[in-house]
């Protein structure tokens, strides 16, 4: 169990991204499974929903550098809405 201490911000782990393999796998572990379950409410295939959220999550570490929110609210949502792009196409 992680201590709750030692838990990073979202905004800290994707500033440390664009550097730190390692704090975009943590960002990636802390909302995979909401994401994918937001997808699953906005298409019926399951499938399309996993592949929507890796397209999801390699959009957004590929877009790091384009990131310029200032919070962890921000951090989110700019992740939404890569997810919500994707799943509009």
């Amino acid at each position: 169990m992680e201590d709750s201490r030692t838990v990073r911000p979202d905004l800290e782990l994707l500033l440390a991204a664009r550097e730190d393999p390692d704090a975009f796998g943590e960002f990636y572990r802390r909302h995979a499974v909401a994401v994918e379950r937001w997808l699953r409410s906005q298409t019926p295939d399951m499938s399309t929903a996993a592949d929507l959220t890796a397209e999801t999550f390699a959009q957004a570490l590929v877009s790091l550098r384009r990131f310029r929110g200032g919070s962890d609210e921000a951090a989110r949502a700019w992740l939404y809405g890569i997810a919500r792009n994707l799943a509009r196409r």
